[in-house]
């Protein structure tokens, strides 16, 4: 099949995509449930009434995960990953249309929770199984498009449960997460960040709120070390030098993606994304009463490292700042690996021939960035080996936001994608 034939047949499919992709919406697969039974019983509907074969894989039943499988006539296999959970949708009131409507607008639009991250991309690999599924002689890779659960809290029952029982099998692993910058700045997610989550727990002695003197407030205990854990932010990486080109063009790609300017601290604080970790005291809990003086207090940090970094030597650096503190009764755990995240080498064959697709269809040269978040591609690449980049049709700013959509445009940009690079790649 040509390109151009590709180009056509994504076209004409504009309206067959945003339906798909305004049906996935409107299940429900919020967290914390997480349910995707009702959305791989609707992928699968589509795929047996095109004669795509599938197979449904599941640890939870309420959690299953559907491959649809493209036969090749070489030995080579493309798999494709998306996630079907979601983020919960917050409070209906901030939406302009309700966020398991999946309301198709004039303007252009699939509105609601997961339509950006990313019941989108998976509506245009449903797409893209059909094309290829529809070829006249069949393609020379074979492809697997899986849809999964769990993404959005690691994975556990979908892509990390499958990587780990050997389902996952694969020459290279396009991920179908993320914001591929559309037409104006298409990019390609060559790895993503991971993470020393780090919890502070401080311990000291209750009295009533009354006199305060007799007891010890371990919620000002844990005030006066938190900031000395937030100083990580000044501990300098050390980074494969391979990645300073794409990290250069991630941080190009967030400053001119935000909706609007940033601040001169926040153009700073871009600058820095990368080359130190970024720390968030996001979870503080602590005392029972107004009139009891708390003897236990604990908050949690998300503390995100780029890929090719030394986690432990950052738990390390953390671990000396809280004993620099000089505060008695605090107890620091940070959970760190000997890697973080992971990442491509953007030289290889598989990222020059993902480039060339995206290219193709954008109609100019992606650039090769790190995600500042995680993907599958964490457990797919660590639990695999298998090598995973990304290109999502995701809109800037519209992840985990109320009233999250995303374009038709980019639905009809990742079937183009989607089918032409199996139909492109040659190991």
């Amino acid at each position: 099949m040509s390109y151009n034939k590709v180009k056509s047949e994504a076209e004409k499919a504009q309206d067959e995509v945003a339906e798909l992709c305004s049906g996935l919406v409107q299940f429900n697969s919020a967290h914390p449930e997480g349910k995707t039974d009702e959305c791989v019983a609707y992928i699968k509907e589509y795929l047996d009434g095109h004669g795509i074969e599938n197979e449904i894989h599941a640890n939870d039943p309420v959690k299953p995960n559907i491959v649809a499988k493209i036969s090749g006539t070489s030995e080579r296999k493309i798999l494709w990953v998306g996630h079907l959970d979601v983020v919960p949708e917050g409070k209906p009131e901030f939406w302009t249309h309700p966020p398991y409507s999946g309301k198709i607008t004039d303007d252009g639009y699939v509105w609601g929770r997961g339509s950006s991250d990313m019941k989108g991309a998976c509506a245009a690999a449903m797409v893209s199984a059909r094309i290829l599924n529809e070829m006249k002689k069949p393609p020379e890779n074979g492809v697997e498009f899986w849809f999964t659960a769990d993404e959005e809290i690691g994975g556990g029952e979908g892509a990390r449960w499958l990587a780990e029982s050997g389902r996952l099998k694969g020459d290279v692993c396009v991920i179908g997460d993320g914001n591929g910058g559309g037409r104006t700045l298409p990019s390609i997610d060559i790895g993503c960040k991971g993470g020393a989550g780090t919890r502070l727990v401080a311990r000291g002695k209750t009295a009533h709120g009354s006199t305060p003197f007799l007891g010890d407030n371990a919620i000002k205990k844990l005030m006066k070390v938190i900031p000395y854990v937030e100083k990580i932010d000044q501990y300098r990486l050390e980074l494969p030098e391979e990645l300073e080109g794409p990290i250069k063009d991630s941080i190009s790609f967030v400053v001119k993606t935000q909706p609007e300017p940033l601040t001169k601290e926040q153009r700073r604080a871009a600058r820095r994304l990368f080359h130190y970790p970024t720390v968030a005291c996001n979870i503080f809990n602590a005392g029972v009463k107004t009139n009891v003086v708390p003897d236990y207090a604990e908050c949690q940090f998300d503390i995100r490292l780029t890929p090719g970094s030394k986690p432990l030597k950052v738990k390390e650096r953390i671990e000396q700042l809280v004993e620099e503190a000089g505060v008695p009764g605090i107890e620091v755990i940070v959970r760190a690996r000997e890697t973080a995240g992971y990442h491509e080498t953007p030289d290889s064959a598989f990222a020059e021939q993902l480039g060339a697709t995206v290219k193709k269809v954008t109609r100019k040269k992606p650039v090769y960035k790190i995600l500042t978040g995680g993907t599958d591609a964490i457990s797919i690449k660590n639990f695999t080996g298998i090598p995973c980049l990304g290109y999502g049709t995701s809109m800037t700013g519209m992840a985990h936001q109320p009233d999250e959509r995303i374009s038709i445009e980019n639905l009809v940009l990742g079937v183009k994608v989607y089918s032409w690079f199996p139909l492109l790649y040659t190991g």
